[in-house]
């Protein structure tokens, strides 16, 4: 008997709780967007922060991603740079802002 854990993981990525919809590739796409700030070492006595934009989503909602593809979260396109499939049906996306 087959697990529909992939059904199961809609509830982990619920709108209401927190997960947003974005726009991937023409069609929405449900999962947690997180842009965390983290110091960078630029070399020099001051320390920079960037953003590292990312998106969590089901593996299955992304089956074909590929870099470059864009990906629309609350009104900003970012590119795709790099994924992570974690193994477990949950897809980490790299991005970068537009």
């Amino acid at each position: 008997m087959a697990i529909g854990f992939a059904n199961d993981l809609l509830s982990l990525f619920a709108v209401e709780d927190f997960a947003t919809t974005a726009t991937y590739q023409s069609a929405s796409l449900i999962g947690i967007f997180d842009n965390e700030t983290v110091p960078m070492d630029a070399g020099g006595t001051a320390q920079i922060h960037q953003d590292q934009p990312r998106f969590t989503c089901r593996t299955i909602d992304v089956a074909s991603i590929a870099a470059g593809q864009t990906l629309v979260v609350n009104s900003t396109t970012y590119n795709v740079i790099a994924w992570i499939d974690d193994g477990t049906g949950v897809t980490t996306i790299q991005l970068e802002k537009q």
